[in-house]
Parts: structure tokens; C-alpha cells; sequence
């Protein structure tokens, strides 16, 4: 049945009008670059593959929210998963596709995308080239009457912005359908021809101080891509392939999607296969360090896993999955005893680490609705159960 979904689904079917929506992103979501403009990432000229010590797991079963039993291939099955990838301290040990003839096609992260840009900003920091204490407006001056004004790096990185921005997701008339056309991901629905750049000039600000609450709001991500380009003076692609991505060894280039004026996409548009997000995941898990290489300086990681349960949710408007937990540099944190992270895009784009077993888990999906509560809840109990199995 699947493959049927896949042959009636190809070629000229696939439009920017239908991308995302069900069937048709079964296959657009893998091939991302026939729709809309990009920048390749380059991989280097050195190409490692993981080790492979191969487990047979598909049996294994936990239990959801509704405290039934399921199967991780029922599972993957419901959630229209297409692939998944489980990994042993830096070994794979299972790994599952839905249509192999899409192995190697760079699938996009969506928001996954928000948790690597924020791995550049890092090494920005590092290197003394960003000051996450420093107004956006030292920077970026541009978006002085915005939301923007008087907010810090650090609001941008922990999504603790005073906007009056909402991001509804299937909005089809007002502010944040604006903003998929601003940045490509939508058709144009009128003569406006908005970029990127010019929408976060115009976001909405809101009485509330910047810092007291945590907001959800992509755009931010965004402005960071903006930040990384003005301070190194290159391209967002060209800067994250020298400094991190060719460092891990990636098999395949990867690209990130621009707008009309190749303003990267850095909230959502990274596509990427999947053996090489998890090269990166597992960068991340060994604190920066991959195959012997320091990449990202350790104590930028552990800020990030926050071991001592510094950064908790800044105001009572916690998060639903994980109250106990945070969110901190474009990362979700449990705030459970094994320190897990994990990364999050719309559709079903995960990353779930674990530093204390230490796994890593990878899974690209493509789901009917951007988001669920219920898969949400779902994915994490699947998650701690193997972590606790393994």
C-alpha cells in the first residue's frame, strides 16, 4: 500500500500549493529541492559510516498514554514514520525505512533545523563573535521598531521574546501565513513581495517584558540565521558546512532553503539525510566531540543538557510534556534523572539523546498535521523504553 502511495504521488502532482499536506508530502518532504530555492551544505572530502552492530528490536513493545501496549513498527506505521535510526554509544543497532528508495534523499528538519543553528550561534559565542547578553540591535539594527527591540540574544536562543506574533500552523489568511510567504513556504497570495527580512522587521511587539515567559515563535530562530551571516560575513550554508558539518564526516551534501532574496531558512528548512543528522546527534552527545575531533567546546553542550537544572521554565506556563524540564538554546530538556534532549520538528522530526545510556535516536516522519499531543507523549515513552531496555 505504501508504494502505491509513492507512485501516485510523483512528479508534477507536487507543488508548493500541496507540499505539505497528506499524501503529498509522503514523498515532498524527501525531496524539498525540487520545490523551493536552496543552499547546498557542503560535505567535506572525508566520508566515515557508522559501526553497525545490528539488534532486532522491532518487536519491541511499550506502553502509551493510554496505557496501551504498541509495538515500535506499529507505531512507525500510525505516525507515517519514514525512517528511524537507534544508536549505542556511537554504534547503529537498528534502523528502519519506509520506502528505501528514499534512503539517501535529504528529508527536510523542519524545526530540528532551530536546534542546529543554535550549535553555530554557539561557536559564534565561543569565539567571542556573538554576546548572547547583547541587544539584537547591536547586530542587526535593522529590527529596532520591532518585537525585537530591547531583547536579547539569549531571548532569541530560549524563545523568551514579548511578541504578539501567534504560530498557528495552519493559518491561511493572516500573520503567520505571512510569514511561510515571506520565507518561500508558501505561494504568494497577493501582490505583496515580502522577504524574510523584511517580515521580521515588522513583528508584532506586546506589553509583556522580554524574559518573563517562554513564547514559541519560529521567526526568532530566523533572525539568528540573519545574526550569523552579518557577523561572519558568509552565507548561513557556507558557515555551518566549514565549521561543523564537514567536521562530522557527512556522507551527502545537506541544503537549507532561501527565499526570494536567499535569506536562509534556518527556523525549519534544513534537509538533511539521515545517517548524517545523526552524526550530528551524536556530536552533540559526546559533548561536542566526534571521532576524536572537538568540534563545539564541552562546556557549550553541557550548558545545553544542563546537568544541574539551571534553566528551568521561566515563568508557570511550563511545558505540557515535560513540566520538570526546560527549554534552553533551541533544545528541549526533560528535566528527568538521565538528562535527555531532544530536538523537535513539525510533522514528526525527532532527535532524542540520552546522555547517560548513551543513545541516540533519529526519526523523520510525515505526518497528516503538523502537530499532536497524543504522538508527542507517544514518541517519548517509546523513547524512554528503549533507552531503558537497552
Amino acid at each position: 500500500m505504501t508504494n502505491n502511495l509513492h507512485k501516485n504521488v510523483q512528479g508534477d502532482k507536487i507543488s508548493l500549493e500541496n507540499w505539505r499536506t497528506h499524501p503529498y508530502n509522503r514523498i515532498a518532504f524527501s525531496k524539498v529541492d525540487n520545490i523551493l530555492p536552496y543552499e547546498v551544505i557542503h560535505k567535506g572530502t572525508k566520508e566515515i559510516k557508522f559501526d553497525s552492530k545490528i539488534e532486532d528490536i522491532s518487536s519491541l513493545e511499550f506502553s502509551d498514554k493510554y496505557n496501551e501496549k504498541q509495538t515500535i513498527i506499529n507505531f512507525f506505521e500510525k505516525n507515517l514514520t519514514d525512517s528511524f535510526q537507534l544508536f549505542k554509544k556511537g554504534n547503529k543497532i537498528f534502523e528502519w525505512f519506509d520506502n528505501y528508495n528514499l534512503k539517501s534523499n535529504r528529508h527536510i528538519l523542519f524545526s530540528v533545523s532551530k536546534s542546529l543553528t543554535s550549535l553555530a550561534i554557539g561557536l559564534l559565542v565561543e569565539n567571542k563573535l556573538i554576546d548572547t547578553n547583547q541587544e539584537i540591535t547591536f547586530y542587526i539594527p535593522e529590527v529596532k521598531n520591532s518585537a525585537f527591540e530591547n531583547a536579547t540574544i539569549r531571548n532569541l536562543l530560549d524563545m523568551t521574546i514579548s511578541t504578539n506574533f501567534k504560530e498557528e500552523y495552519l493559518d491561511k489568511t493572516g500573520i503567520f501565513n505571512l510569514y511561510r510567504e515571506a520565507t518561500g513556504f508558501n505561494p504568494k497570495t497577493s501582490d505583496n513581495n515580502i522577504g524574510l527580512k523584511d517580515f521580521l522587521k515588522l513583528m508584532p511587539k506586546s506589553k509583556e517584558k522580554h524574559g518573563s515567559h517562554y513564547h514559541y515563535c519560529s521567526p526568532n530562530t530566523d533572525l539568528l540565521g540573519w545574526i550569523i551571516e552579518k557577523v561572519t560575513g558568509t552565507s548561513f550554508g557556507n558557515y555551518f558546512s566549514k565549521e561543523i558539518f564537514q567536521k562530522c564526516d557527512p556522507q551527502y551534501d545537506a541544503f537549507i532553503t532561501l527565499d526570494h532574496e536567499k535569506s536562509p531558512r534556518t527556523a525549519g528548512g534544513i534537509c538533511m539525510v539521515i545517517d548524517d543528522l545523526a552524526k550530528l546527534a551524536e556530536m552533540v552527545r559526546c559533548k561536542g566531540s566526534y571521532e576524536n575531533k572537538q568540534i563545539i567546546k564541552e562546556r557549550t553542550i553541557l550548558e545545553l543538557i544542563d546537568y544541574n537544572n539551571d534553566y528551568n521554565w521561566p515563568s508557570i506556563e511550563k511545558g505540557n510534556l515535560f513540566p520538570n524540564g526546560s527549554y534552553r538554546s533551541k533544545w528541549y530538556q526533560t528535566g528527568l534523572k538521565n538528562k535527555e534532549i531532544y530536538a523537535s520538528g513539525i510533522h514528526g522530526q525527532k532527535i532524542w539523546i540520552d546522555p547517560l545510556n548513551e543513545i541516540s535516536i533519529i526519526m523523520f516522519s510525515s505526518r497528516k498535521q503538523p502537530l499532536s499531543p497524543s504522538f508527542e507523549k507517544n514518541f517519548s515513552l517509546m523513547c524512554l523504553e528503549i533507552c531503558k531496555i537497552l
